[in-house]
């Protein structure tokens, strides 16, 4: 899955329901070790991903 969104998007691409400032968050936080193509895929494999995407502001 990983590989179809940066072939979509490219690799400094940003899906449209997780925002890169959403994984940054994360990463600075400690809450993931993941890059952001990785944590966008667990996030579009959960059984509803556009509704467990906290909007940072």
């Amino acid at each position: 899955m990983k590989d179809s969104f940066v072939r979509l998007y490219g690799p400094w691409g940003e899906h449209p329901h997780h925002p890169v400032e959403n994984w940054k968050y994360e990463v600075v936080n400690g809450d993931t070790r993941l890059g952001y193509w990785d944590w966008v895929a667990i996030r579009e494999a959960g059984p509803d991903p556009h509704l467990n995407c906290p909007r940072v502001h």
